[in-house]
């Protein structure tokens, strides 16, 4: 615990400090913070990223076998389980993504610690724009960071329902941002205008593929 109180400490300190950047505002100094934490972490987020993309076009391209398979084992949930995951193997597929665990390992902490830092220092925070108060949450703030979320999932080609995905991503954050601080919204948005960035990425990484 000593070690997660100093980062989120450091932190705080590395806030202030950008805030004193921008002209004493603690809103900017959260939306430079978001930006910096979240562009470092992007080479990991994009590559993570790619290789989920890359997950799913293996899985989707399994579709016929994995179709016989339910056929064939419809009424034996058991062997139908053991013959997809033995199917899995077969093509080199894993539980999950190469990498996804270590992502995980590595952005979870960090995020969190993030997280904790902008929701205890912007407790009774000055105004910034139209907001009035940064620990209290903010629709237009909310609606920004939905608006992105969805942006960042329909961007990227997907054979699925991308309308569908992005307008689910779009909701929940919605929901769960109205209901925290504007200043954790703040750091949403600036994390999701990256995540937009990110997806336009793969985009392009993915016509040259077709093009190729």
């Amino acid at each position: 615990m000593f070690f997660w109180s100093s980062f989120v400490d450091l932190l705080r300190v590395v806030l202030f400090a950008l805030a004193h950047v921008c002209g004493g505002s603690l809103g900017g100094g959260i939306i430079m913070l978001s930006f910096i934490i979240r562009l470092a972490l992007l080479p990991l987020t994009l590559r993570l990223a790619m290789r989920a993309r890359d997950y799913q076009d293996a899985i989707r391209r399994l579709g016929p076998e994995l179709e016989k398979l339910r056929r064939r084992h419809a009424n034996d949930r058991v062997r139908l389980a053991q013959a997809t995951q033995a199917l899995y193997v077969a093509h080199g597929i894993g539980a999950v993504p190469k990498g996804t665990l270590t992502g995980l390992a590595i952005q979870t902490p960090i995020g969190a610690s993030l997280y904790q830092a902008i929701a205890t220092t912007a407790r009774g925070a000055a105004r910034l724009l139209w907001i009035p108060d940064l620990s209290r949450p903010d629709a237009v703030v909310a609606s920004v960071a939905a608006g992105l979320a969805g942006a960042a999932v329909a961007i990227v080609p997907s054979s699925g329902s991308s309308r569908t995905a992005a307008t689910v991503a779009a909701v929940v954050t919605f929901l769960v941002a109205w209901r925290l601080s504007a200043g954790v919204g703040l750091y949403w948005v600036a994390s999701n205008v990256v995540s937009v960035v990110q997806s336009l990425l793969i985009r392009r990484a993915a016509a040259r593929v077709e093009q190729a």
